[in-house]
Protein backbone atom coordinates (compact mmCIF):
# COMPACT_ATOMS: atom_id res chain seq x y z
CA UNK A 1 0.00 0.00 0.00
CA UNK A 2 1.44 3.33 -1.04
CA UNK A 3 1.33 6.43 1.11
CA UNK A 4 -0.35 9.57 -0.23
CA UNK A 5 2.98 11.10 -1.21
CA UNK A 6 4.12 7.96 -3.05
CA UNK A 7 0.91 7.85 -5.06
CA UNK A 8 1.37 11.47 -6.07
CA UNK A 9 4.97 10.87 -7.13
CA UNK A 10 3.92 7.94 -9.30
CA UNK A 11 1.30 10.10 -11.00
CA UNK A 12 3.86 12.85 -11.56
CA UNK A 13 6.19 10.32 -13.18
CA UNK A 14 3.47 8.91 -15.45
CA UNK A 15 2.49 12.37 -16.70
CA UNK A 16 5.95 13.92 -16.79
CA UNK A 17 6.27 14.02 -20.56
CA UNK A 18 2.92 15.83 -20.84
CA UNK A 19 3.87 18.67 -18.53
CA UNK A 20 4.21 22.03 -20.24
CA UNK A 21 6.93 23.13 -17.83
CA UNK A 22 10.24 24.48 -19.04
CA UNK A 23 13.54 23.45 -17.47
CA UNK A 24 14.15 27.02 -16.35
CA UNK A 25 10.85 27.21 -14.45
CA UNK A 26 11.43 23.84 -12.85
CA UNK A 27 14.91 24.84 -11.76
CA UNK A 28 13.60 28.10 -10.37
CA UNK A 29 11.01 26.28 -8.24
CA UNK A 30 13.50 23.81 -6.80
CA UNK A 31 16.23 26.38 -6.21
CA UNK A 32 13.69 28.35 -4.18
CA UNK A 33 13.56 25.38 -1.85
CA UNK A 34 17.33 25.31 -1.53
CA UNK A 35 17.39 28.99 -0.67
CA UNK A 36 15.31 28.23 2.41
CA UNK A 37 18.03 25.89 3.68
CA UNK A 38 19.84 26.46 6.93
CA UNK A 39 23.19 26.65 5.24
CA UNK A 40 26.00 29.14 5.82
CA UNK A 41 29.08 28.86 3.62
CA UNK A 42 31.13 30.93 6.06
CA UNK A 43 30.86 28.33 8.82
CA UNK A 44 32.24 24.82 9.09
CA UNK A 45 31.15 22.46 6.34
CA UNK A 46 27.42 22.30 6.88
CA UNK A 47 25.29 19.46 5.70
CA UNK A 48 21.95 20.26 7.27
CA UNK A 49 19.10 21.39 5.03
CA UNK A 50 15.42 21.82 5.77
CA UNK A 51 12.62 19.65 4.52
CA UNK A 52 11.87 21.92 1.56
CA UNK A 53 15.24 20.95 0.12
CA UNK A 54 14.72 17.28 0.83
CA UNK A 55 11.33 17.34 -0.85
CA UNK A 56 12.89 18.83 -3.97
CA UNK A 57 15.65 16.22 -3.97
CA UNK A 58 13.30 13.30 -3.46
CA UNK A 59 11.09 14.64 -6.29
CA UNK A 60 14.15 14.67 -8.54
CA UNK A 61 15.21 11.15 -7.61
CA UNK A 62 11.73 9.67 -8.11
CA UNK A 63 10.97 11.33 -11.41
CA UNK A 64 14.46 11.26 -12.97
CA UNK A 65 14.14 14.83 -14.25
CA UNK A 66 16.98 16.07 -16.41
CA UNK A 67 18.05 19.34 -14.83
CA UNK A 68 19.84 22.15 -16.59
CA UNK A 69 23.61 22.67 -16.20
CA UNK A 70 22.95 25.84 -14.19
CA UNK A 71 20.93 23.97 -11.62
CA UNK A 72 23.42 21.10 -11.50
CA UNK A 73 26.18 23.58 -10.71
CA UNK A 74 24.06 25.16 -7.99
CA UNK A 75 23.42 21.96 -6.03
CA UNK A 76 27.02 20.81 -6.55
CA UNK A 77 28.14 23.65 -4.27
CA UNK A 78 26.32 22.16 -1.28
CA UNK A 79 28.54 19.71 0.69
CA UNK A 80 27.13 16.28 1.51
CA UNK A 81 23.87 16.78 -0.41
CA UNK A 82 23.23 13.14 -1.22
CA UNK A 83 24.16 12.05 2.29
CA UNK A 84 21.67 14.48 3.81
CA UNK A 85 18.83 12.93 1.85
CA UNK A 86 19.98 9.43 2.77
CA UNK A 87 20.12 10.33 6.47
CA UNK A 88 16.61 11.67 6.93
CA UNK A 89 14.41 10.50 4.07
CA UNK A 90 13.37 7.36 5.98
CA UNK A 91 11.71 9.33 8.79
CA UNK A 92 8.95 11.87 8.14
CA UNK A 93 8.92 12.85 11.80
CA UNK A 94 12.50 14.08 11.69
CA UNK A 95 11.92 15.81 8.36
CA UNK A 96 8.94 17.77 9.67
CA UNK A 97 10.74 18.58 12.93
CA UNK A 98 13.48 20.23 10.90
CA UNK A 99 10.95 21.98 8.70
CA UNK A 100 9.39 23.50 11.84
CA UNK A 101 12.78 24.60 13.21
CA UNK A 102 12.72 22.01 15.99
CA UNK A 103 16.46 21.43 15.69
CA UNK A 104 19.12 22.72 18.08
CA UNK A 105 22.61 23.51 16.70
CA UNK A 106 25.43 22.30 18.97
CA UNK A 107 28.68 22.62 16.99
CA UNK A 108 30.98 20.87 19.47
CA UNK A 109 34.07 19.16 18.09
CA UNK A 110 37.37 17.53 18.94
CA UNK A 111 40.28 16.75 16.64
CA UNK A 112 43.01 14.15 17.07
CA UNK A 113 45.63 12.74 14.70
CA UNK A 114 44.05 14.12 11.55
CA UNK A 115 40.50 13.06 12.48
CA UNK A 116 37.73 15.34 13.76
CA UNK A 117 34.31 14.48 15.20
CA UNK A 118 31.68 17.22 15.20
CA UNK A 119 28.34 17.05 17.00
CA UNK A 120 26.41 19.31 14.64
CA UNK A 121 23.06 19.46 16.37
CA UNK A 122 20.23 17.61 18.07
CA UNK A 123 16.52 16.95 18.15
CA UNK A 124 15.23 16.09 21.63
CA UNK A 125 11.87 15.30 23.17
CA UNK A 126 10.64 13.90 26.48
CA UNK A 127 11.94 10.41 25.78
CA UNK A 128 14.35 10.68 22.85
CA UNK A 129 17.58 12.29 21.69
CA UNK A 130 18.88 12.29 18.11
CA UNK A 131 22.38 13.67 17.57
CA UNK A 132 23.69 14.57 14.10
CA UNK A 133 27.42 14.20 13.61
CA UNK A 134 30.14 14.79 11.03
CA UNK A 135 33.47 12.99 10.84
CA UNK A 136 36.19 14.95 9.01
CA UNK A 137 39.45 13.30 8.00
CA UNK A 138 42.61 14.87 6.56
CA UNK A 139 43.18 11.67 4.58
CA UNK A 140 40.66 9.79 2.47
CA UNK A 141 39.08 6.89 4.34
CA UNK A 142 37.45 3.80 2.82
CA UNK A 143 36.02 2.63 6.15
CA UNK A 144 35.11 4.51 9.33
CA UNK A 145 33.47 2.93 12.35
CA UNK A 146 32.75 4.53 15.71
CA UNK A 147 33.13 2.24 18.72
CA UNK A 148 32.33 2.41 22.44
CA UNK A 149 29.86 5.27 22.07
CA UNK A 150 28.81 6.33 25.58
CA UNK A 151 26.42 9.09 26.65
CA UNK A 152 27.05 10.48 30.14
CA UNK A 153 25.76 13.28 32.31
CA UNK A 154 28.22 15.93 33.48
CA UNK A 155 28.84 13.93 36.67
CA UNK A 156 30.36 11.25 34.49
CA UNK A 157 27.50 8.79 35.04
CA UNK A 158 26.43 6.75 32.03
CA UNK A 159 22.88 7.51 30.95
CA UNK A 160 20.42 4.62 31.15
CA UNK A 161 18.41 4.12 27.97
CA UNK A 162 15.87 1.71 26.56
CA UNK A 163 17.27 1.52 23.03
CA UNK A 164 20.06 3.14 21.07
CA UNK A 165 21.57 3.31 17.59
CA UNK A 166 25.18 4.43 17.46
CA UNK A 167 25.59 5.24 13.78
CA UNK A 168 26.20 2.70 11.05
CA UNK A 169 29.72 1.91 9.83
CA UNK A 170 30.69 4.16 6.93
CA UNK A 171 32.18 2.66 3.75
CA UNK A 172 33.50 4.23 0.56
CA UNK A 173 35.18 2.34 -2.26
CA UNK A 174 37.00 5.42 -3.55
CA UNK A 175 37.65 6.92 -0.14
CA UNK A 176 36.17 10.10 1.34
CA UNK A 177 37.13 12.78 3.82
CA UNK A 178 33.68 13.62 5.22
CA UNK A 179 31.12 11.24 6.72
CA UNK A 180 27.75 12.10 8.26
CA UNK A 181 25.40 10.16 10.49
CA UNK A 182 23.08 10.09 13.47
CA UNK A 183 23.24 8.71 17.01
CA UNK A 184 19.85 7.97 18.55
CA UNK A 185 18.83 7.32 22.15
CA UNK A 186 15.37 6.54 23.52
CA UNK A 187 14.84 6.48 27.27
CA UNK A 188 12.48 4.50 29.50
CA UNK A 189 12.04 7.42 31.92
CA UNK A 190 11.46 11.08 30.99
CA UNK A 191 14.69 12.57 29.70
CA UNK A 192 15.57 15.59 31.87
CA UNK A 193 19.38 15.91 31.59
CA UNK A 194 20.66 19.04 29.84
CA UNK A 195 24.40 18.92 30.60
CA UNK A 196 25.73 15.93 28.69
CA UNK A 197 28.93 14.39 27.43
CA UNK A 198 29.40 12.02 24.52
CA UNK A 199 32.43 9.74 24.43
CA UNK A 200 33.38 8.06 21.15
CA UNK A 201 36.28 5.81 20.21
CA UNK A 202 37.51 6.26 16.63
CA UNK A 203 40.65 4.79 15.09
CA UNK A 204 42.03 4.00 18.54
CA UNK A 205 41.50 7.52 19.95
CA UNK A 206 38.84 8.53 22.46
CA UNK A 207 36.95 11.75 21.78
CA UNK A 208 35.16 13.56 24.61
CA UNK A 209 32.43 15.94 23.46
CA UNK A 210 30.60 17.89 26.21
CA UNK A 211 27.48 19.77 25.15
CA UNK A 212 24.45 21.54 26.59
CA UNK A 213 20.85 21.33 25.43
CA UNK A 214 19.21 24.73 25.83
CA UNK A 215 16.05 24.73 23.75
CA UNK A 216 12.61 24.12 25.27
CA UNK A 217 11.28 20.60 24.82
CA UNK A 218 7.82 20.29 23.33
CA UNK A 219 5.35 18.34 25.45
CA UNK A 220 3.78 15.08 24.28
CA UNK A 221 0.24 14.81 22.92
CA UNK A 222 -1.98 11.89 23.91
CA UNK A 223 -4.95 10.50 21.98
CA UNK A 224 -7.17 8.15 23.98
CA UNK A 225 -8.43 5.28 21.79
CA UNK A 226 -9.84 2.49 24.03
CA UNK A 227 -11.28 0.42 21.20
CA UNK A 228 -11.16 -3.32 20.59
CA UNK A 229 -11.02 -4.83 17.11
CA UNK A 230 -11.17 -8.46 15.97
CA UNK A 231 -9.18 -9.87 13.04
CA UNK A 232 -9.74 -13.51 12.10
CA UNK A 233 -10.98 -14.19 15.61
CA UNK A 234 -8.05 -12.47 17.36
CA UNK A 235 -8.94 -9.57 19.68
CA UNK A 236 -6.71 -6.50 19.84
CA UNK A 237 -7.35 -3.62 22.25
CA UNK A 238 -5.91 -0.25 21.25
CA UNK A 239 -5.36 1.80 24.41
CA UNK A 240 -3.88 5.13 23.32
CA UNK A 241 -1.41 6.86 21.01
CA UNK A 242 1.23 9.13 22.55
CA UNK A 243 2.77 11.59 20.10
CA UNK A 244 6.29 12.99 20.61
CA UNK A 245 8.29 15.08 18.11
CA UNK A 246 10.52 12.08 17.34
CA UNK A 247 8.02 9.21 17.31
CA UNK A 248 4.52 8.00 18.18
CA UNK A 249 3.94 5.20 20.67
CA UNK A 250 0.77 3.13 20.15
CA UNK A 251 -0.20 1.15 23.26
CA UNK A 252 -1.66 -2.23 22.30
CA UNK A 253 -3.08 -5.03 24.48
CA UNK A 254 -3.67 -8.50 23.06
CA UNK A 255 -6.39 -10.75 24.43
CA UNK A 256 -4.65 -13.58 26.36
CA UNK A 257 -7.43 -15.92 25.15
CA UNK A 258 -6.44 -15.44 21.50
CA UNK A 259 -5.70 -18.73 19.75
CA UNK A 260 -2.82 -17.22 17.82
CA UNK A 261 0.44 -15.67 18.96
CA UNK A 262 0.65 -12.26 17.30
CA UNK A 263 4.22 -11.43 16.28
CA UNK A 264 4.35 -8.22 14.26
CA UNK A 265 1.96 -5.48 13.09
CA UNK A 266 3.63 -5.03 9.70
CA UNK A 267 1.64 -2.09 8.36
CA UNK A 268 0.36 -0.24 11.45
CA UNK A 269 0.17 3.43 10.49
CA UNK A 270 -1.39 6.80 11.15
CA UNK A 271 -3.48 8.23 8.29
CA UNK A 272 -5.02 11.68 8.08
CA UNK A 273 -8.18 12.70 6.23
CA UNK A 274 -6.21 13.40 3.04
CA UNK A 275 -4.54 9.99 2.98
CA UNK A 276 -1.12 11.16 4.22
CA UNK A 277 0.54 8.31 6.07
CA UNK A 278 2.98 7.96 8.98
CA UNK A 279 4.25 4.39 9.00
CA UNK A 280 6.41 2.38 11.40
CA UNK A 281 9.89 3.47 12.43
CA UNK A 282 12.35 2.25 9.78
CA UNK A 283 15.51 2.37 11.90
CA UNK A 284 15.98 1.69 15.58
CA UNK A 285 13.52 0.11 18.03
CA UNK A 286 10.13 -0.58 16.46
CA UNK A 287 8.38 -1.66 19.65
CA UNK A 288 8.65 -2.05 23.41
CA UNK A 289 7.46 -5.31 24.97
CA UNK A 290 5.68 -4.63 28.28
CA UNK A 291 4.56 -8.25 28.51
CA UNK A 292 3.76 -11.10 26.12
CA UNK A 293 0.33 -9.56 25.51
CA UNK A 294 1.07 -5.85 25.88
CA UNK A 295 3.23 -3.74 23.56
CA UNK A 296 4.03 -0.20 22.59
CA UNK A 297 4.56 0.03 18.82
CA UNK A 298 6.53 3.01 17.45
CA UNK A 299 5.52 4.99 14.37
CA UNK A 300 6.98 7.98 12.61
CA UNK A 301 5.81 11.19 14.23
CA UNK A 302 3.06 13.47 12.95
CA UNK A 303 3.65 15.88 15.87
CA UNK A 304 3.97 19.00 13.72
CA UNK A 305 0.90 18.21 11.65
CA UNK A 306 -2.56 19.15 12.93
CA UNK A 307 -5.04 17.24 10.77
CA UNK A 308 -8.73 17.59 11.57
CA UNK A 309 -9.17 13.83 11.07
CA UNK A 310 -6.66 11.20 12.14
CA UNK A 311 -6.97 7.42 11.94
CA UNK A 312 -5.00 4.39 13.08
CA UNK A 313 -5.01 1.70 10.40
CA UNK A 314 -3.61 -1.79 9.84
CA UNK A 315 -4.34 -4.72 7.55
CA UNK A 316 -1.68 -7.36 8.11
CA UNK A 317 -0.29 -9.03 11.25
CA UNK A 318 2.25 -11.84 11.48
CA UNK A 319 0.64 -14.59 13.57
CA UNK A 320 1.10 -18.28 14.44
CA UNK A 321 -1.06 -20.83 16.22
CA UNK A 322 -0.01 -20.66 19.87
CA UNK A 323 0.48 -24.42 20.20
CA UNK A 324 2.80 -24.42 17.20
CA UNK A 325 4.82 -21.21 17.40
CA UNK A 326 8.39 -22.42 18.05
CA UNK A 327 11.17 -24.36 16.36
CA UNK A 328 12.14 -27.38 18.47
CA UNK A 329 15.29 -29.28 17.49
CA UNK A 330 17.56 -32.10 18.59
CA UNK A 331 20.95 -30.41 18.20
CA UNK A 332 22.89 -33.64 18.60
CA UNK A 333 20.99 -35.48 15.86
CA UNK A 334 20.49 -32.30 13.77
CA UNK A 335 16.78 -33.02 13.52
CA UNK A 336 13.76 -30.72 13.54
CA UNK A 337 11.23 -32.08 16.05
CA UNK A 338 8.57 -29.39 15.76
CA UNK A 339 7.93 -26.22 13.76
CA UNK A 340 5.00 -24.09 12.54
CA UNK A 341 2.73 -25.60 9.89
CA UNK A 342 3.98 -25.44 6.31
CA UNK A 343 7.47 -26.98 6.68
CA UNK A 344 9.15 -23.67 5.85
CA UNK A 345 12.16 -24.35 8.09
CA UNK A 346 14.46 -26.97 6.54
CA UNK A 347 18.07 -28.11 6.10
CA UNK A 348 19.07 -27.79 9.76
CA UNK A 349 22.79 -27.81 10.55
CA UNK A 350 24.41 -27.53 13.98
CA UNK A 351 28.10 -26.77 14.54
CA UNK A 352 30.13 -26.13 17.67
CA UNK A 353 28.55 -22.74 18.41
CA UNK A 354 25.92 -22.24 15.71
CA UNK A 355 22.42 -23.33 14.73
CA UNK A 356 21.65 -22.71 11.08
CA UNK A 357 18.46 -23.42 9.13
CA UNK A 358 16.96 -22.40 5.79
CA UNK A 359 13.68 -20.47 5.73
CA UNK A 360 11.78 -21.14 2.47
CA UNK A 361 9.37 -18.43 1.28
CA UNK A 362 7.84 -17.37 -2.03
CA UNK A 363 9.02 -13.80 -1.51
CA UNK A 364 11.84 -12.25 0.48
CA UNK A 365 11.15 -12.15 4.22
CA UNK A 366 13.85 -9.86 5.66
CA UNK A 367 13.62 -10.75 9.35
CA UNK A 368 15.86 -12.59 11.78
CA UNK A 369 13.20 -14.83 13.30
CA UNK A 370 14.72 -16.06 16.58
CA UNK A 371 14.77 -14.06 19.80
CA UNK A 372 15.14 -16.65 22.57
CA UNK A 373 16.48 -20.17 23.03
CA UNK A 374 15.50 -22.54 25.85
CA UNK A 375 17.34 -25.81 26.56
CA UNK A 376 15.88 -29.19 27.53
CA UNK A 377 15.89 -28.25 31.21
CA UNK A 378 13.77 -25.16 30.60
CA UNK A 379 16.63 -22.69 31.06
CA UNK A 380 17.17 -19.72 28.75
CA UNK A 381 20.44 -19.81 26.81
CA UNK A 382 22.53 -16.73 26.12
CA UNK A 383 22.66 -15.88 22.40
CA UNK A 384 25.86 -14.25 21.14
CA UNK A 385 24.24 -13.12 17.91
CA UNK A 386 21.54 -13.95 15.38
CA UNK A 387 21.82 -13.66 11.60
CA UNK A 388 19.88 -13.53 8.33
CA UNK A 389 21.79 -14.19 5.11
CA UNK A 390 19.61 -12.45 2.55
CA UNK A 391 17.16 -14.02 0.11
CA UNK A 392 18.66 -16.41 -2.44
CA UNK A 393 17.53 -17.32 -5.94
CA UNK A 394 16.65 -20.82 -4.76
CA UNK A 395 13.83 -19.33 -2.68
CA UNK A 396 15.23 -19.33 0.84
CA UNK A 397 17.25 -17.32 3.35
CA UNK A 398 19.75 -18.78 5.80
CA UNK A 399 18.88 -17.82 9.37
CA UNK A 400 20.27 -18.82 12.72
CA UNK A 401 21.87 -18.04 16.06
CA UNK A 402 25.33 -18.31 17.57
CA UNK A 403 25.44 -19.77 21.08
CA UNK A 404 28.55 -20.30 23.24
CA UNK A 405 29.08 -23.90 24.44
CA UNK A 406 26.18 -25.07 22.31
CA UNK A 407 27.17 -28.76 22.37
CA UNK A 408 26.98 -28.87 26.17
CA UNK A 409 23.31 -27.81 26.25
CA UNK A 410 20.77 -30.54 27.06
CA UNK A 411 18.29 -31.36 24.29
CA UNK A 412 15.77 -30.62 22.93
CA UNK A 413 16.38 -26.93 22.21
CA UNK A 414 13.39 -24.63 21.70
CA UNK A 415 13.93 -21.54 19.53
CA UNK A 416 11.15 -19.02 20.10
CA UNK A 417 9.99 -17.21 16.97
CA UNK A 418 9.69 -13.42 17.07
CA UNK A 419 8.83 -13.07 13.35
CA UNK A 420 7.47 -15.56 10.81
CA UNK A 421 5.94 -15.45 7.29
CA UNK A 422 2.37 -16.30 8.31
CA UNK A 423 -0.31 -13.61 8.53
CA UNK A 424 -3.85 -12.75 9.50
CA UNK A 425 -5.61 -10.04 7.49
CA UNK A 426 -8.24 -7.40 8.03
CA UNK A 427 -9.34 -3.89 7.08
CA UNK A 428 -9.07 -1.81 10.24
CA UNK A 429 -9.28 1.99 10.26
CA UNK A 430 -9.99 3.50 13.67
CA UNK A 431 -10.69 7.19 14.07
CA UNK A 432 -8.65 8.65 16.94
CA UNK A 433 -9.15 12.36 16.24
Amino acid sequence: MFSNEEEKLMKYNQKLEQLALSEDKLDEAIVAGFRKAKFDKKKRKKWWLNAAVVAALVFLFFTSIRVSPAFANYIAEIPGMEKIVELIRHDKGIMTAIEHDYYEPIEVSEKKNGMEIVIDGAIVDEHGLVLFYTINSEQKQTEIMMENVVLKNRKGEEMEYGSASFGAPHYSEKGEKVFNGTIEYFFEKPFAERELQLEIELKGDTYILPFTLKEEIKAKKTYEINQTVTIEGQKIHLVEATVYPLRVGVHVKLDPNNTKKLLEFEDLRLVDGNGETWSKIKNGATRKILSEDEWIIYLQSNYFKEPSDLYLAFNKIQALDKENSSLVIDAEKEEIIEQPKGNKLRDLTVSTNEIRVNLYTEKEFPYGVFNEVVNGEGKKIDIDSSFWSGYRDEGYAVIGVQIPHLKSQPNPLTLELSFFPEWIHGEEKIRIK
